[in-house]
This record gives C-alpha cells, structure tokens and sequence, in this order.
C-alpha cells in the first residue's frame, strides 16, 4: 500500500495536526499532492477560539501521512 492508499483508508479521522490552528485536524480528502483538513476542537487547550474551528487548510501528502503513521 502507498502513501495516498493508506491516508484514503483515515478519511474522516481526526489526529494532532501542527498546521492547524487548533492543533487538531480532521482529514477530509486526498489528492495527488495534498491532503484537505478541517480545524477541530482540540481536548487538551480550553482557551480555543471559535473562529479557529473549522478552518480548512491543506498540507503536503508526506505531512499528511506523518501526523497519522508516524
């Protein structure tokens, strides 16, 4: 299984994700470079701010498969 394969089977999955904005993320779609996530709440900082949920952003797929696999 490749890289793209594996980030495919953890759609809709969240995990800690440094280029959010909550530091969480969850992974929405695959492409053939990046990989579309959306802010989530994160459960270890209760000062979020709301206007940080639900922030879509987009990583590198090699980023992408670090914060699942790595």
């Amino acid at each position: 299984m490749n890289k793209i394969e594996e980030l495919k089977a953890v759609i809709g999955k969240e995990t800690s994700q440094n280029f959010s904005p909550t530091c969480r993320g969850k992974l929405l779609k695959v492409n053939k470079v990046y990989s579309l996530f959306e802010s989530v709440p994160s459960p270890y900082d209760k000062n979020q701010k709301p206007e940080s949920i639900g922030v879509l952003y987009k990583v590198p797929n090699s980023i992408a498969w670090n914060s699942f696999f790595y």
